[in-house]
């Protein structure tokens, strides 16, 4: 993937709030006073109990909803240019694949939707499937696929125009636990091979401290920003780091101040 040449902060969240359905009797605050500096190369998981308004901000700095007040920049630019000009590429819970598709049309899909000349599409897919490690499946459809596979083909989907932000929302939280710590560390290996920026929502205080960089803990609604745990375990990270006493650590860390929400 292309370097990005980008040297300030790559998002910056200020005085964010969120209400839906303002002056009405539906009238819901989601989130308030939300304030969020991340550096490039930083991962940030958002985690905080249901309904706290994590996926609802992860929309917003993706410009999929607009904030009640507040502003997110992108590279120095709103979110909305930022959208424009493809520095996101986004994944949710569901894979959401064309079934008609094989593997490889479904990551080419993107290109082809932004115009991308075709002679750059064999090479960006193949290079994204040997990423994801789907290299040998291109001609395999979702049907064929396990829950993680398809996944993985939507990452690469994500990837495949070369985003300098990766927004995903609760990713795996449908895969069994043996299945999403596989997939955690597979997301690692992406991530460490590349220079993508990660904002991921979970629930998972075990999934959070093994992925992150950083976690952002947030509170009950209306969401605000409670707490930011630095997460120091070194890399590269396998399943042995979910054994050694500062995992152990951080994971009660996260469970006390979610605890004090």
């Amino acid at each position: 993937m292309n370097k990005s040449n980008y040297n300030g902060p790559i998002i910056e969240v200020k005085d964010v709030e969120k209400v839906f359905s303002a002056g009405s009797a539906e009238q819901l605050h989601a989130l308030k006073d939300i304030q969020l500096r991340v550096e490039p190369g930083e991962f940030i998981s958002l985690i905080g109990p249901s309904g706290c308004g994590k996926s609802t901000l992860l929309r917003i700095i993706g410009d999929l909803i607009h904030p009640t007040s507040g502003e997110v920049r992108v590279k120095g630019k709103p979110a909305a240019q930022a959208r424009a000009d493809r520095d996101y590429g986004i994944v949710f819970q569901a894979p959401v694949l064309y079934g008609w598709r094989n593997v490889q049309r479904n990551v080419e899909l993107p290109l082809q939707v932004m115009g991308i000349p075709r002679t750059e599409w064999p090479g960006r897919v193949n290079a994204m499937l040997e990423l994801v490690g789907l290299r040998d499946f291109e001609r395999k459809y979702p049907h064929q696929l396990s829950g993680g596979m398809q996944q993985r083909v939507s990452i690469a989907r994500a990837l495949a125009f070369e985003p300098s932000i990766l927004l995903m929302d609760e990713p795996f939280g449908a895969l069994d636990e043996i299945t999403r710590e596989y997939m955690n560390q597979e997301l690692l290996n992406v991530f460490t091979r590349t220079d993508v920026t990660i904002i991921f929502v979970t629930h998972s205080i075990p999934e959070a401290v093994f992925l992150s960089s950083r976690v952002v803990v947030m509170s009950a609604r209306p969401g605000m920003i409670k707490d930011v745990v630095d997460i120091d375990l070194s890399h590269p990270r396998s399943f042995e780091t979910r054994e050694t006493p500062r995992y152990y650590e951080l994971v009660t860390q996260l469970r006390e101040a979610l605890r004090e929400q």
